[in-house]
């Protein structure tokens, strides 16, 4: 008896085995993920939010998700969207930082929306807050399965993390005669609204919470972010932003935020036309898709005219109204953190041997920030350049420092303009190392490595120091914090002071050896410390705001 017991046990045991179903179902059908290299959590590639945008949905607002039979297994990386050629090409520094290795870098192709999803077991009560991130790459190269977006250490800390993709460059904001009902100019906006949506109807399959959502995005991703926030379309659909490396977060109208779809079209239309003389828009959603990238150098025209010029201004996905984030109320109760790196210019213009001459680089100041300006601060006593090279550096530095301290200044802006939200800051100063590491710096999108807390030990990637390791568990703690609750404190971590006019705009500094709160010039007690009131003043002067 005890035999026959045990062994329909066994029996038992092995049907429950065998009709366990680890599937889940989301809109079209069936996905299955695979694990990743931290226990518990499961990465779902590729799952499709809309359908491909090929043939007549070309140009066109994402559609419906295409249905598909029995389990597709998500195991694979997506396509990524179409990229120009002369993005990040071989021997270049982010080919070097995330391209290095060809497993790595999905095929290109028009059918690219797609979504990458990782999920840490499920809690026992409740569900998990999500965060979706649009990646970076000025709109015209980068997709959302790179090296650094290994965001399992990440999920591991209780969110589930959600990667988008979104049309890119030509495919993603051209803007012709006769598209203005089809979302010309904004296609890439309206895919990454359909991220947004299909999260919400999607993601509580997986535990996750569609009312605890927060956006995320770097470079040209949150540039997106920005224009998420700026579009009715989104409206509900996230409750957190974050925006790394955003330059225009003080979007006005009148300033050099978004054109006009009139004037875009005006731009594209004759450019087209050049290129495919008597085209209608049918006759282009027929052309096998290389002939917009077959020719480098055409292929850059295109982009000039599509996506160089970013999104438009249409009455429907964007107003004049909408896109101005400083007036009052604009970010209805969203939750802010803000922030830039040290180092902005260096890898996306430089090179540790590049010059400029010192004439140039002073003439290219003293027009930008006006002859009284540049006379009253000094500028060639807070940026010295002795010989070419000097003079490109700290060309480059003057950048950067402008963005930075356009940062610190939308801080209490927008925390005054919005009392629902609460607006944090930070600058990111930690160069990481290798590389000539004295000339990139805290290099353009160096923080993603700390805050997504994707850094390995594995070929290819920096040699990272104990400090590094130690800085990413605390930089993803505190974004981790936020996704969950709006408040990036928590018990063992740096205190991070909401910016306000009350302390002078007080901001997160991940220092070389240190992160702390502070509302001081990062030159403080140096001949350079009047950079901060430099720029400052600018600022104020070209947003026509007041403190």
């Amino acid at each position: 008896m005890i035999s026959v017991v045990g062994l329909a046990g066994l029996i038992f045991s092995s049907a429950v085995a065998q009709t366990s179903d680890p599937s889940i179902s989301v809109e079209g059908g069936k996905i299955r993920g695979i694990p990743t290299d931290v226990a518990g959590v499961t990465v779902y590639k590729a799952v499709p939010f809309a359908a491909p945008p090929v043939g007549d949905n070309r140009w066109k607002a994402p559609q419906p998700v295409v249905s598909w039979s029995g389990v597709r297994e998500s195991t694979a990386w997506p396509n990524r969207c179409y990229q120009l050629a002369s993005a990040n090409p071989p021997g270049t520094f982010y080919f070097n930082e995330y391209y290095w290795d060809p497993s790595r870098n999905p095929k290109d192709s028009e059918d690219c929306l797609y979504l990458n999803i990782w999920v840490p077991p499920k809690p026992a009560t409740g569900s998990l807050p999500v965060m979706l991130y649009y990646h970076g790459g000025g709109n015209r190269h980068g997709n959302n399965s790179e090296v650094e977006f290994n965001v399992a250490k990440l999920a591991a800390k209780g969110i589930i993390v959600v990667s988008a993709a979104y049309r890119l460059n030509i495919m993603g904001f051209l803007a012709l005669p006769g598209m203005k009902d089809q979302g010309a100019g904004n296609f890439a906006v309206l895919d990454a609204v359909e991220a947004l949506k299909w999260v919400k109807k999607n993601i509580g399959a997986f535990g996750g919470d569609p009312g605890n959502v927060t956006i995320a995005g770097q470079s040209a991703g949150s540039r997106n972010v920005r224009t998420l926030l700026s579009t009715p379309l989104a409206k509900g659909l996230f409750h957190r932003a974050i925006m790394h490396s955003s330059p225009t977060v003080m979007a006005q109208p009148g300033k050099p935020n978004y054109v006009t779809l009139e004037d875009k079209m005006a731009a594209a239309g004759p450019v087209f036309q050049k290129y495919f003389p008597g085209s209608t828009q049918d006759d282009l959603r027929k052309l096998p898709i290389e002939e917009f990238y077959k020719d480098p150098a055409k292929a850059d025209e295109m982009y000039g005219v599509t996506s160089n010029m970013y999104a438009v201004i249409d009455g429907n996905v964007l107003t004049r109204d909408s896109v101005d984030l400083l007036k009052e109320g604009a970010l209805n109760g969203v939750d802010v953190i803000i922030g830039t790196v040290a180092d902005e210019r260096t890898a996306l213009d430089g090179a540790p041997d590049k010059v400029m001459e010192i004439p140039a680089f002073h003439a290219y100041w003293k027009k930008l920030l006006g002859e009284e300006l540049y006379a009253r601060y000094s500028f060639e006593k807070l940026y010295p350049a002795s010989t070419k090279l000097d003079a490109y550096r700290q060309h480059l530095k003057a950048q950067a420092d402008l963005v930075l301290e356009q940062n610190r200044i939308a801080g209490p802006l927008l925390t005054a303009r919005n009392p629902a939200s609460r607006v944090y800051v930070f600058y990111f100063d930690r160069p990481p190392p290798g590389r000539d590491r004295e000339f990139y710096g805290a290099w353009h999108s160096s923080d993603l490595w700390y805050t997504f807390n994707s850094l390995r030990n594995d070929p290819g990637q920096r040699q990272w120091s104990p400090y590094d390791f130690e800085l990413a568990e605390q930089a993803s703690s505190m974004w981790v914090n936020f996704v969950k609750t709006g408040d990036p404190n928590g018990d063992t971590l740096p205190t991070w002071s909401r910016s306000t006019r009350a302390n002078s705009g007080t901001y997160l500094s991940f220092d070389e050896k240190s992160t702390r709160s502070t509302n001081d010039s990062p030159y403080l007690g140096t001949s350079a410390e009047g950079r901060s009131r430099l720029f400052h003043d600018y600022q104020m002067k070209f947003y026509g705001v007041s403190e």
